[in-house]
Formats: C-alpha cells, sequence, structure tokens
C-alpha cells in the first residue's frame, strides 16, 4: 500500500478538469465528516425559516405601515 504523501503527490500532480476536481472535493468532505452526518445537516437544516416573527404585538414592525 502506497503511503499517504505518495499518494497525496499522485492526486496534486495529475491534470483533472473543474468537474473532476469539484468531483473529488466532494467525496472527500464527504469522507472526512461522514455520510450520516452530512444527511443529519441537510435534514436539519431545510426547510427552516431563519427569520421569526416576533409575536409581542409591541416594537417596531410590529404593525402594518400606516396602521
Amino acid at each position: 500500500m502506497k503511503e499517504t504523501k505518495e499518494l497525496a503527490s499522485e492526486l496534486f500532480s495529475k491534470e483533472m478538469t473543474r468537474k473532476e476536481f469539484m468531483q473529488f472535493a466532494g467525496m472527500a468532505v464527504l469522507a472526512m465528516f461522514g455520510v450520516n452526518n452530512f444527511l443529519k445537516f441537510i435534514a436539519q437544516n431545510t426547510g427552516k425559516n431563519s427569520h421569526t416573527a416576533d409575536k409581542s404585538g409591541r416594537g417596531f414592525g410590529s404593525s402594518k405601515f400606516g396602521v
């Protein structure tokens, strides 16, 4: 089995297109963090609105303009 340094130098010396690089980078990220953690992250962050409305009824922006 090749050593890590040999694998890295072989990989960096290889010419690749932008598409191949992006595929490699995506696979490297998945390998580092794991597919399961990535899917949990996606599941937690989809469909949520980052802004929640203040329901106190007071303060700036709590009523319609001009009312």
